[in-house]
């Protein structure tokens, strides 16, 4: 990589986390502002030093413009609820209460589910009307906060950080990778029909068949699969919540892969327990009790169940395989990163 690819990929990567603080309206116009400023700032200095340009100069540019989560508060009016000085504070402690809310909300799904007490919109509802009072409530915090509390008080995590931060710290996370909005999105629309297809209604998951002008269905999943349903249910949410935060941030970084990894693993030991746990096919004594599906129907499904079975441990031993072979891939991706940023300001 030549000296000049370096400190262009260096004001880049500044750009890009600079962006991640910003309103997503505006952001690829700061963005392309902000390296305006750094090429601008590194010719002054180059002339003023009589030297060419050089990745030495570039950093010492950086260090003056400072961290880029300070740096977006210049762009940030104060004519707003949360003002610019203090909302590069409010983001991080906003996103760590909804994650503890998210993960308080995830364990108590899965409770209600094993204890077979779900009500799928009453979660639906307890998740939102959660969501927003504990919004609310940070919201409500900052912005008393920012009125009553003196200035110096609140910034004195910011003077730290400047103390510390170094422009070289931009290459440990430079492997970056944009996000195709319409896969996440449609991937996202995918989870919640599982999740209420599964949380709600798993016994509409069978076959039917019309006889003599009369449907009649019968459904596949045993008793057994509300074992592991709190599982698969907390392994749809948690993707999903990644999900939406990967709309909202637009990109890939190392966080969201490795966000992406553990629930990647996760997946992975849900499958091996579906492998060598209690099977899921077979007769729903339950579901028997209150309908009445046609005797052949039934009587063709007991005859098959080892087959089901059979075919399901081989489906399931191919998926394993497949997730193991991603999920190194991911790991690699990770670790070992990219030569260039895959992310373009210009």
């Amino acid at each position: 990589m030549s000296e000049e690819n370096g400190y262009t990929e260096l004001f880049n990567q500044y750009a890009v986390e600079v962006g991640r603080y910003l309103p997503r309206r505006k952001r690829k116009d700061i963005q392309l502002e902000i390296l305006s400023l750094l090429e601008d700032s590194l010719e002054d200095q180059s002339e003023e030093a009589g030297q060419r340009p050089d990745e030495a100069m570039a950093i010492e540019v950086l260090k003056k413009f400072g961290p880029p989560i300070i740096f977006a508060a210049n762009y940030r009016k104060d004519n707003h609820l949360i003002g610019g000085k203090i909302f590069q504070l409010f983001l991080p402690t906003l996103q760590i209460v909804l994650a503890l809310f998210a993960l308080q909300y995830l364990i108590g799904l899965g409770l209600a589910i094993v204890n077979r007490q779900i009500d799928i919109l009453a979660q639906l509802d307890n998740l939102f009307d959660g969501g927003l009072q504990v919004f609310g409530l940070v919201v409500l915090t900052f912005a008393l906060l920012e009125r009553t509390v003196p200035e110096s008080w609140l910034r004195w995590p910011f003077k730290e950080m400047e103390k510390t931060w170094h422009p070289e710290k931009l290459r440990s996370n430079s492997n970056l990778v944009k996000v195709k909005p319409g896969e996440v999105v449609f991937e996202a629309i995918t989870l919640v029909g599982f999740v209420i297809l599964f949380g709600a209604f798993p016994h509409w998951v069978g076959f039917g068949s019309n006889l003599n002008g009369e449907w009649n269905f019968v459904p596949v999943l045993s008793e057994n699969f509300s074992v592991y349903l709190p599982w698969i249910i907390s392994y749809f949410l948690a993707k999903l919540i990644l999900d939406i935060y990967l709309v909202g941030q637009t990109y890939w970084d190392n966080r969201t892969y490795w966000a992406a990894i553990g629930i990647k693993v996760y997946g992975i030991l849900i499958l091996f327990g579906l492998k060598y746990g209690p099977a899921i096919f077979g007769v729903n004594q339950a579901y028997l009790a209150k309908h009445s599906p046609a005797p052949k129907m039934l009587e063709w499904f007991t005859n098959s169940l080892n087959a089901w079975n059979t075919a399901f441990q081989i489906i399931i031993t191919i998926n394993i395989i497949i997730h193991l072979i991603l999920l190194v891939r991911m790991v690699l991706k990770a670790t070992i990163g990219r030569e260039e940023i895959t992310i373009t300001l210009k």
